[in-house]
């Protein structure tokens, strides 16, 4: 299969987008330290199948810095809201990697009407106490090395929590710049909010699209998979298991795509129930 596909690009209320392929609309909302760029070859293998739409989070990538003073999920949520408005496009599968699986969350509450199934990635939701225990130490040791300004100490911290890399394969001058960028834009900017944030059950019961988990098999020990995985089982989501560590959509983007491609077709044929559903 030829991936090679051009995507167009817009920036919406500041927020740099780009647009692959035709079809379902599908965004894929990413994580801490990478920007939209991440998606990249994962993307190419699905705009054969849907209009991906993936971007850079707030002063994450090419993402207006100056703009914004509030991060918080609920905020970036609306970003994401606004992103499918303005494109046209809705409702829409939603992927989010890691943090950018919680903001997929709070966008499926918030703004239900442009969500067709959400599948997140390691999402980190600490329902388990003794998971909810764990984030939050990691959430203080990073909170430390901010206020000393010691950024360049988190991404070994980052390597040692996923069980794997931060990003695949070696960085070019330019890559490490971008990478201290949206480092610096999650200690900064988001690094509380992200960690601290839970939504009741409650709130989960009233999801009415399909929502399932994924985690990787090459970092089932780190703490964004156990986490998930409790989650999962005292949600009651459906659990999947991709290739690679954390970063797998990077790493591996083309079995990435065709896992991401199942899940969003079993979706499709209702074989994956909601929250509403699985919480009666």
């Amino acid at each position: 299969m030829n991936t090679s596909v051009s995507p167009s690009e817009r920036v919406i209320d500041g927020l740099a987008c780009r647009i692959y392929g035709t079809g379902q609309p599908l965004l894929m909302i990413h994580g801490i330290i990478s920007d939209g760029t991440f998606f990249d070859a994962c993307a190419q293998w699905l705009s054969h199948f849907y209009t991906v739409i993936t971007y850079d989070r707030r002063s994450y990538g090419n993402s207006t810095a100056e703009k914004y003073t509030d991060y918080t999920v609920k905020t970036q949520a609306d970003d994401a809201a606004s992103i499918l408005e303005a494109v046209g496009f809705g409702p829409a599968y939603i992927l989010g990697n890691s943090a950018g699986g919680l903001i997929g969350l709070e966008l499926t509450m918030q703004h239900p009407h442009l969500v067709k199934g959400l599948l997140m990635i390691e999402p980190s939701l600490g329902y388990d106490p003794a998971e909810r225990e764990k984030l939050l130490a990691w959430n203080k040791l990073l909170n430390e090395y901010a206020d000393a300004g010691q950024y360049k100490q988190v991404l070994p911290e980052f390597t040692k929590i996923t069980g794997g890399s931060t990003g695949g394969g070696s960085f070019s001058m330019a890559e490490m710049k971008r990478t201290y960028q949206n480092l610096t834009a999650f200690l900064k900017g988001e690094l509380n909010d992200v960690q601290h944030y839970l939504p009741s059950k409650e709130r989960l019961s009233q999801i009415d699209v399909p929502v399932a988990v994924a985690v990787t098999e090459r970092g089932k020990e780190s703490i964004f998979a156990t986490s998930s995985e409790s989650a999962c089982e005292i949600i009651g989501w459906p659990l999947f298991h991709l290739p690679g560590y954390h970063n797998t959509y990077k790493e591996f983007p083309s079995d990435a795509a065709i896992a991401t491609h199942g899940i969003f077709s079993s979706m499709e044929k209702n074989m994956i129930l909601t929250s509403k559903e699985v919480m009666l």
